[in-house]
Parts: C-alpha cells; sequence; structure tokens
C-alpha cells in the first residue's frame, strides 16, 4: 500500500491486516493519527500507540 491510497484512513479506526518480520498475517485495530514517509523506510500508519509500515500491510477495513 501507498501512503496516497492510506491517506483515506486518516481519522478513522481501522483493521489492519498486515505481516510481521517473521511473515506472519497480524490483524491490529487502531486510530489512525497521521501517515508519514520516512525517507529510508517508506509509508507508515501512526495510531494511539504503535505505528506500522506500509510496505507490510496486506489490507485494511474502516471499523466505523
Amino acid at each position: 500500500m501507498f501512503a496516497p491510497d492510506a491517506k483515506q484512513y486518516l481519522g478513522r479506526n481501522i483493521a489492519v491486516f498486515y505481516r510481521d518480520r517473521h511473515g506472519d498475517l497480524r490483524i491490529k485495530s487502531l486510530y489512525v493519527r497521521a501517515i508519514e514517509f520516512v525517507p529510508p523506510y517508506g509509508g507508515c500508519l501512526i495510531g494511539d500507540n504503535e505505528h506500522i509500515w506500509l510496505d507490510a500491510v496486506v489490507s485494511i477495513s474502516a471499523i466505523d
């Protein structure tokens, strides 16, 4: 997923399906506070207490 695609979820509660560093599928629910681009790493979803790199995201579903 790319940052422009993820911007539609700003300010919303979402469920994110992503792959961790071992390749296992994980799911997290979070409120998206910001979407940032970090030059050496790429795009990042920033939530309340955590962040998820956009290159690991498999899919996103809006909760509300």
